[in-house]
């Protein structure tokens, strides 16, 4: 009888502590990563229909670097998107050709697109969906956190539209706002 009481005892505890642990992770990526930095994370209310599949991903920030968040959105054979933000970015995005600036909430941001750099023709908006791309802008920081630079890029052959690609950074909110 003492040994199961001794179970039950470790048993409560054991979910006692563990509750809270499980209490304290909201389940939205987003939110989480907004608690360990003091750049403004943004979240998308728009991602052209595609899934998260991963947030994360490699610790490519150095020692005292706060870390970026980076969330891919998408399978290997559909439509993909990674969202990338931090301040400052800890890692290199592809170059392409500019092929559109426009201002997202205020900020300047352009869309490259990824065209083969041995073309002698011009880069053109529908590139994006022929090679990829990215949008690259910078938004402000907002109660008393800092600003964030954030990168929207489209990859693997089937691709979003430059469009797309504005219309996901449109959507762009801070977390908790």
């Amino acid at each position: 009888m003492k040994r199961l009481l001794g179970v039950i005892a470790a048993s409560a505890f054991v979910i006692g502590v563990a509750a809270p642990a499980v209490a304290m992770g909201s389940g939205d990526a987003y939110e989480n990563m907004q608690v360990g930095v003091t750049y403004t994370v943004y979240e998308p209310s728009y991602t052209a229909g595609i899934k998260a599949r991963h947030a994360g991903g490699p610790d490519l920030c150095s020692q005292g670097t706060e870390q970026n968040l980076m969330v891919a959105y998408g399978k290997t054979n559909s439509q993909r998107l990674t969202i990338t933000e931090g301040n400052p970015m800890c890692s290199d995005i592809a170059v392409g050709q500019k092929v559109l600036r426009i201002t997202i909430n205020g900020s300047p941001a352009f869309v490259e697109a990824y065209c083969d750099p041995a073309s002698s023709q011009k880069c053109t908006r529908a590139d994006v969906v022929k090679h990829g791309g990215h949008l690259e802008v910078t938004l402000p920081g907002v109660n008393g956190l800092r600003s964030t630079r954030i990168w929207i890029e489209t990859y693997g052959g089937n691709n979003l539209s430059a469009q797309q690609l504005v219309r996901i950074a449109r959507s762009l909110a801070p977390v908790g706002s």
